[in-house]
C-alpha cells in the first residue's frame, strides 16, 4: 500500500481531523527530496509538524530550526553549554534544581552532533521521501485504537518512554528512530506554548517501516472493535440512575429475551463470559436461553452483541 492509500485509510479508519505527518531525518550527503520549501522564517521542529499536518511540504536546515534545543537534540547542531548545563530549565521554573535538570538532560535521548544535516516533514499522502517515522495528532480514543493495532498481531503491551520535556525532537523522533517502537507524547512546554495544538489532543509517533502491518491491523479492528466502542453497545440504561438520591438496587437482574426477534446467531452464548446464556431449540429452531442467572454480572455484553436487540436486562430498583 503506497504513502497516500495509507494516508487515506488511517484517516478513515481513525476519524482523523489532521494528516499523519511524515518525517525524514536527512544524513549528510543525502539528495534533498524533490515538493519541498523552506518555510519563509525559522520555526521550532514542533511548529513545522504542525505545519506539514496543515498540508505544508518543509525542508528545514538549521538555519531554519528557530529552537536551539531541538535542532540539537536532533543532531543538526552543536548544543550549548548553557542548554547542555540544564540551567534554562532552573530559569524558566520547570525543574527544582540544577540535578534534576541534569539527570533529565541525561536520560533523553539525542542524536551524535552532526549526524543530521536537516529535516523534512510532510503530509503522509504527499511524502516524496521514505520516512523515519510518522507522527499522529490524535484524541485519546484513536490514540488507543493504535495501540490496539500495534498489539494486534503480537500480542505484546505498549511501553512509552516520555517526560514532557523536549516532545517532539526527543520523544516523537529519536526515540522511536533509535528504539524501533512507537512512542507517545503529550506535548511539551515550548512544543503547546508555541503551536497551535488544542488541550484534548496528544502525539503518537511510529517508524514508517511498521505503519502497514498497524494499518493492517486497524483494518481489521475496524470491522467489528472499533464500531461497537464508538457506538458505545454496553452503556447500560441503568446509568440514568446513577446518583439520583433514594434510588437503590435489591441485588437481582433479570435478563429478558425476545424468542420472536432471536435469530440463534449464537453471539451472546459465545461472548457472555458467565455462561449465563445457552442456545436452545424452541419449536424447531435455536434460540437463547438463561440457564444461570446467578453468575450475570451486569457487563452488558450479551446485550451489545445481539444483531437483533432482542436482549434486555432489568435491575429491579426500589426508591427510599
Amino acid at each position: 500500500m503506497g504513502k497516500e492509500q495509507l494516508a487515506k485509510s488511517l484517516k478513515e479508519i481513525l476519524g482523523l481531523r489532521w494528516s499523519p505527518v511524515a518525517v525524514k531525518l536527512m544524513k549528510p550527503g543525502e539528495e534533498i527530496p524533490k515538493g519541498l520549501m523552506e518555510p519563509p522564517m525559522p520555526l521550532r521542529y514542533c511548529q513545522s509538524i504542525i505545519a506539514a499536518r496543515r498540508g505544508n511540504c518543509l525542508y528545514m536546515p538549521p538555519r531554519k530550526h528557530a529552537c536551539p534545543d531541538g535542532s540539537g537534540i536532533l543532531g543538526m547542531v552543536e548544543m550549548s553549554e548553557k542548554l547542555r548545563s540544564g540551567a534554562l530549565y532552573l530559569l524558566f521554573k520547570k525543574l527544582p534544581n540544577i540535578e534534576c535538570a541534569q539527570k533529565m538532560i541525561a536520560s533523553r535521548p539525542e542524536f551524535e552532533t552532526g549526524s543530521h544535516t536537516a529535516t523534512v516533514l510532510a503530509p503522509l499522502e504527499k511524502a516524496t521521501f521514505v520516512p523515519d517515522v510518522v507522527i499522529f495528532t490524535l484524541w485519546p480514543e484513536q490514540a488507543m485504537w493504535l495501540c490496539c493495532a500495534k498489539t494486534y498481531s503480537s500480542g505484546e503491551r505498549q511501553n512509552f518512554i516520555t517526560s514532557g520535556y523536549n516532545s517532539s525532537c526527543a520523544d516523537l523522533t529519536v526515540q522511536v528512530i533509535k528504539s524501533g517502537e512507537m512512542n507517545i507524547s503529550f506535548g511539551c512546554y515550548g512544543g503547546r506554548a508555541s503551536s497551535e495544538i488544542d488541550d484534548f489532543e496528544l502525539y503518537v509517533s511510529i517508524p514508517y517501516g511498521q505503519l502497514q502491518d498497524v494499518t493492517d491491523a486497524l483494518q481489521k479492528l475496524s470491522v467489528k472493535s472499533i464500531p461497537e466502542e464508538r457506538n458505545k453497545i454496553y452503556m447500560p440504561p441503568i446509568m440514568d440512575n446513577v446518583g439520583i438520591p433514594g434510588v437503590q438496587e435489591d441485588g437481582s437482574v433479570e435478563i429478558l429475551i425476545d424468542t420472536d426477534r432471536c435469530i440463534g446467531c449464537e453471539l451472546c452464548a459465545a461472548f457472555c463470559p458467565g455462561s449465563v446464556l445457552e442456545m436452545v431449540e424452541i419449536d424447531g429452531k435455536k434460540k437463547s436461553s438463561v440457564i444461570a442467572i446467578e453468575n450475570c454480572s451486569s457487563c452488558y455484553t450479551c446485550v451489545g452483541q445481539c444483531p437483533q436487540k432482542a436482549i434486555q436486562l432489568k435491575h429491579r430498583t426500589k426508591v427510599g
